[in-house]
Formats: C-alpha cells, sequence, structure tokens
C-alpha cells in the first residue's frame, strides 16, 4: 500500500489527491486498511465518478492496470495495480458488509460499486419514475377516449386517415402523452420535439378549460432562452393556421426557467428550497434537453414534483451526455425507435387512427429485457436534415461510427459542407471573422436598441465551435486570434478586453441578476455612449453595468459542449490536430448539427477518424432499476 499520495500517483495513472484520501477514508471507516483491492476499488469508482459514470461497473474494467481504466499512458512508465478476473473481484467485494442494507459509505449491487450518495441518487430517482410510470398517482384523471381524439383531430388537421405504413410521429407523441402522466420524447435535430410539445401543452390545456398551472424548464439559461423562442414561434404557428384558439395559447406560458432557479437555490448547500418535503405546484411541467441533466439535479428535481402533476421530457439521447455523473436520458430512452406495449398500441391507434398493424409494424419489438417502453415516443423524421441534405447526411454517418465514409464523404461534400485543410487554417478565420464578426462593429450610429437587435441577429447566425479549450485549435487560442485580426483592422482600439461589440458567455450562475452559465450577450455602447453588457431578456434587452457584472469569458468561439441546446445558420467546427480523449462520435455529432444551413470543418484525418471510433458510455444501474 501507498504511505502517501505521492507515492500512488507514481505507480497509477490519472490518479488525483480526492481518490487517493478518499479510499483511505472509507478503508479506515471499514476498518479494511490492509485491503489493496478494495483501496484499489474505491481509487476506480472515485475515477469513474470525475469521468461521467455514477458507479464502477466491474465487468467493464476486470483484468486491466488501473491507469488503463480511463486515461492513455503518454510518455511515462507506470506499473498500476493488476485487477483480479472478474470472479475474484467480484466474490471479494460481494464478502464485505458493503451491501444496500450495511448502511457504509460504498454499495455493491449488481456487480457495480457505488459512493452510497449517488447510489441513493439512483435508487430514489428509479422509484418516482417508476410510480409515475406505473400509473400510482390516482390523483390524475385520464382524459375521455372521445375529447382526446377529437382535440387530437384538430391539431393534426391532415391524413387523419392514415394509411397503413405512414405514421404521424408528432401526433404519436401528442397521443401517448396524453395517455401518461410521465413521458418523453426524443429525436434529434429538426425532429419536431418543440413544435410537437407545444401541441401536447395545448391538447392538454384544450382538455382541461385552459386552467391548468405549466412550468418550462432547461437545464440552463441559453437552453432555457432557446426554448422559449421556439415555443413562441410554434405559438405563432398554431394561431396563423387557427389550430388552437387564443384563449388556449395565451395559457401556454411564453418564459422558461432555469432548473436551479424554479428549485430555489440555498446559498452554500446543494438542496433546493422546494424538495420532497416542500414540493412544486404544478399540474403540467416540461423539462427539455434532458440529455445535459446529470443525475444529482434530476433527482432533485424530481423529488419536487408532486404524484399529481404531470411530466413531459424532451431530448436528443445521441447528444453529448451531462458534464457531471449520470446519463439520465440514455438509461431512460436506450432505444432509438419507440416500442410500445400492444395494449398502448391499441389506444395509440384510436386515438390517431393509426391501424394496430401499422404501428407495430414501424417500431422495434421490446427492448433487450422485454420491457416495453410506453412512455416514450422517438421522433422520427428530421424536418430540417431530410435525409438529402449534406449535414444531416454526415451527421447520421457519424453518431452511426461509420468512420471511413464519414471522412470520404467530409472531402467530397461541397453545398453545405466545406473542409478545411491544414495549410487554410488561419485564413479560414480571417475569412470568416470579415463575413461573421466585423459587421458587428459598424452597427453604432446612435441607435442602440434598433443596433443591438441587429447585432444580436448576426451573432446568432455563426458560430465557431471548438472541441478543446487549449491549443492553436482550442477556443482560447481562437478568441485570441480573432481579437488580433479586429485591433489590426482597428475595430478594437481599448488595450483590454471592454470594448464595444465584444460577444461573452456566463461561466458561473448569478441569480440575483438572473445571469446563468451559458448566457450569451453583448458589450455595447449605450445612448449615452456608457458601456454595458446586454444579454436577451422576454421580448427585450437587459442591460447590466460592467461593475455587476459576473464572470465571463470571450466567445467568438465556444467548446462544443457548451452549445447544447443551440442552434446556428453556419457553425464552423474545429478539432484538435491530436486525438485526445474528449473526442467522440457524440461530441462531433453535436458540433456538425448545431448547423442548420452550412458546416465547416478543420480537422486533421487522424483525429476525426479517431473521435467516431470513441463511443460515450456511461455506467449506471438507472436503466435496470426502472425497467427490470
Amino acid at each position: 500500500m501507498y504511505e502517501t499520495y505521492q507515492q500512488c500517483k507514481n505507480q497509477l495513472d490519472d490518479v488525483q489527491a480526492i481518490d487517493y484520501f478518499l479510499a483511505r477514508q472509507i478503508c479506515k471507516e471499514l476498518k479494511l486498511n490492509s485491503d489493496e483491492l478494495l483501496f484499489h476499488s474505491i481509487i476506480a469508482c472515485s475515477q469513474a465518478l470525475r469521468h461521467g459514470h455514477s458507479c464502477l461497473k466491474i465487468a467493464a474494467f476486470s483484468d486491466e492496470n488501473i491507469p488503463l481504466l480511463f486515461a492513455q499512458i503518454k510518455g511515462q512508465e507506470k506499473s498500476g495495480y493488476l485487477l483480479p478476473n472478474i470472479n475474484d473481484w467480484h466474490d471479494h467485494l460481494h464478502d464485505l458488509a458493503i451491501s444496500v442494507d450495511d448502511k457504509q459509505p460504498l454499495v455493491y449491487e449488481h456487480k457495480r460499486l457505488y459512493l452510497r450518495r449517488y447510489w441513493q441518487f439512483e435508487h430514489q430517482l428509479s422509484i418516482i419514475i417508476k410510480a409515475f410510470i406505473a400509473g400510482e398517482n390516482d390523483t390524475i384523471e385520464p382524459f375521455k377516449q372521445a375529447d382526446s381524439r377529437q382535440v387530437i383531430k384538430q391539431l393534426f388537421p391532415l391524413n387523419n386517415n392514415a394509411s397503413f405504413g405512414t405514421i404521424d410521429w408528432q401526433k404519436l407523441a401528442v397521443a401517448n402523452a396524453l395517455l401518461h402522466p410521465f413521458s418523453i420524447i426524443t429525436g434529434g435535430p429538426g425532429t419536431g420535439k418543440t413544435f410537437t410539445v407545444t401541441k401536447v401543452l395545448a391538447a392538454l390545456q384544450m382538455l382541461s378549460n385552459n386552467r391548468l398551472k405549466i412550468a418550462m424548464l432547461a437545464p440552463t439559461g441559453k437552453a432555457a432562452q432557446r426554448l422559449n423562442e421556439s415555443i413562441q414561434k410554434a405559438k405563432t404557428i398554431l394561431s396563423k393556421h387557427s389550430l388552437v384558439p387564443m384563449d388556449t395559447l395565451d395559457s401556454i406560458p411564453d418564459a422558461a426557467s432555469t432548473i436551479h432557479r424554479l428549485l430555489g437555490v440555498l446559498p452554500g448547500s446543494h438542496d433546493f428550497r422546494y424538495n420532497s418535503e416542500q414540493q412544486l405546484v404544478f399540474d403540467v411541467i416540461l423539462v427539455d434537453e434532458i440529455s445535459m441533466i446529470d443525475l444529482p439535479l434530476m433527482t432533485r428535481l424530481m423529488r419536487a414534483i408532486s404524484s399529481n402533476c404531470r411530466i413531459i421530457m424532451l431530448g436528443d439521447a445521441d447528444q453529448l451526455p451531462s458534464v457531471a455523473a449520470g446519463s439520465v436520458l440514455s438509461d431512460l430512452a436506450p432505444v432509438r425507435v419507440s416500442c410500445f406495449s400492444a395494449g398502448n398500441i391499441q389506444q395509440l391507434s384510436k386515438l390517431t387512427g393509426h391501424s394496430d398493424d401499422s404501428l407495430s409494424m414501424a417500431q422495434a419489438n421490446k427492448t433487450e429485457n422485454g420491457f416495453s417502453l410506453d412512455y416514450l415516443t422517438v421522433l422520427q423524421h428530421s424536418h430540417r436534415f431530410d435525409g438529402q441534405g449534406e449535414i444531416g447526411h454526415l451527421a447520421n454517418m457519424v453518431i452511426n461510427g461509420q468512420v471511413e465514409h464519414s471522412w470520404e464523404y467530409l472531402l467530397q461534400a461541397n453545398q453545405q459542407i466545406e473542409y478545411i485543410k491544414n495549410d487554410r487554417y488561419r485564413s479560414w478565420i480571417e475569412r470568416l471573422v470579415e463575413q461573421y464578426y466585423m459587421p458587428l462593429f459598424s452597427l453604432n450610429d446612435g441607435q442602440p436598441e434598433l443596433n443591438i437587435e441587429q447585432a444580436f441577429s448576426r451573432l446568432g447566425q455563426f458560430r465557431f465551435l471548438a472541441a478543446t479549450r487549449s491549443g492553436e485549435q482550442g477556443v482560447a487560442w481562437i478568441n485570441d486570434y480573432i481579437e488580433q485580426i479586429l485591433r489590426r483592422r482597428s475595430l478594437i482600439v481599448n488595450p483590454n478586453n471592454l470594448y464595444h461589440g465584444r460577444p461573452v458567455m456566463v461561466t458561473e450562475n448569478h441569480y440575483h441578476l438572473g445571469l446563468y452559465n451559458g448566457d450569451t450577450g453583448l458589450l455595447w455602447l449605450n445612448n449615452d455612449s456608457r458601456l454595458q453588457a446586454v444579454f436577451p431578456y422576454k421580448d427585450g434587452w437587459r442591460y447590466i453595468a460592467l461593475g455587476r457584472l459576473p464572470q465571463v469569458e470571450t466567445v467568438y468561439a465556444m467548446t462544443i459542449h457548451k452549445t447544447q441546446g443551440s442552434e446556428f445558420a453556419h457553425v464552423a467546427l474545429v478539432l484538435p490536430d491530436y486525438d485526445s480523449p474528449i473526442l467522440s462520435r457524440e461530441l462531433i455529432y453535436t458540433g456538425i448539427t448545431r448547423a442548420s444551413e452550412q458546416l465547416s470543418v478543420f480537422s486533421s484525418e487522424g483525429s476525426f477518424k479517431q473521435s467516431l471510433k470513441r463511443k460515450i458510455e456511461r455506467y449506471s444501474g438507472l436503466s435496470k432499476k426502472i425497467l427490470r
């Protein structure tokens, strides 16, 4: 065993002080100070949490050296620690007093090792969701079939007598949400998740005399802003085509909140004002971008939702999972097509007009363990990427891991996709700066209110997206290089970074100001020629004095992780010229699908292909607990 952290670090790769001291402390509490296998198992479990897993799944790592668990060894020899075979490892942990009922800081269950805190999150979340799925909340009265059928017919006036084999998945999603108090709608970019859920909310209100109190949530300020825009756009379309009465549209809120803001942050605490003891008072809660929500936050949210509330969740399971531990959406939506039970198909058929046979043929049979997922509807048709567009075609090949075909297609495509060769990197950046960012600095003619609207419109058209923060292909270098270009053109004259036209992103939550990590704004001169920060706010703008502004960073370029929930007409995707553990097919897919019209890609062949070979897999027991 190691007497010091440094000794441990010298032998094992990717070990941090928290891993070492946590293992020492838990072994001491269990009075097992000399148990080397337990000590290294705890280190591996702590590493797993830092890399997004909610537990250590021993079957995934048996017979490997700990340095090979989560990191590559680069130019340094480390002896590591050889783990035993799966049976011996399991027997050793199973014989320790760390079962669910032992009330110890570790839990060993189903060949997964947890820190008890994360086992509790997973266990509690599974119990809450299973109760919703099972319909144990009998305070929610089911809608009359005839009323639901009439409302769906009103919302989908065309093709109500659908012929065999033609499925309107948006109609099915609305019908399914009416049948279940807990429902999830998934699908890729452009499949109409937000437009569909607006129809769900309209249907619920029409069936409830517009009396439902609705909350709309997203994990970040940026995602909430995007949800606001999408809901408002959908309401405008529904009104234009007279599909929904105006009083019903007025009963659907326009403003979404972040989860943290709605739950009520308690300073200095991980807990919230609303919890299992004091629950939220809503009839319907809509949660968008759930792929971004980690296990602890999702558990805290679900604790605060009463059993007489309907829950509707939206997300794309192919996007990047949450930054922190957990993969809640992937656990709840482990399939990419709907798989309804026979009973659910019969009810959907009666509500939508689709035949039982057409619904049965259009979906998967069952999940691997034989369970149906009646709460899950997977939208199939992308209106943004109709299968013919280059961006959608490339995205599909990337997420399916088609390495060679993806690379060949990237080089061949020329209508929507542009591939940038290495020797053109800097000149390419300059060209895009001239096209998209320089015009921001010409919008300063004494009409700040008008010009700020134009500026945000321009800013929303384009963005550099990078996989990493460091290096010449990282966010920091790109932002710095763009500012050098702007200074050479005399568009930035201040010696510091406080200048008119600077796009900024908030990097920390400031609840008093209502600014949150990921919110994007501009530094702008007001009518008095005073520089302030401006952020979109409801239907207008919010001006913040620079002295009150929380931590921000320049955002000509941003990381792909920060763009979830965003969409730009043109995206410039920049990958490092070396392989990095952060690269994955989910990362590339997320970056590609932020572009709606034009995609430019700078990448070496090696890093692009290695990215597609690396698929993110998060280990947890949530899916097993819910679906068993």
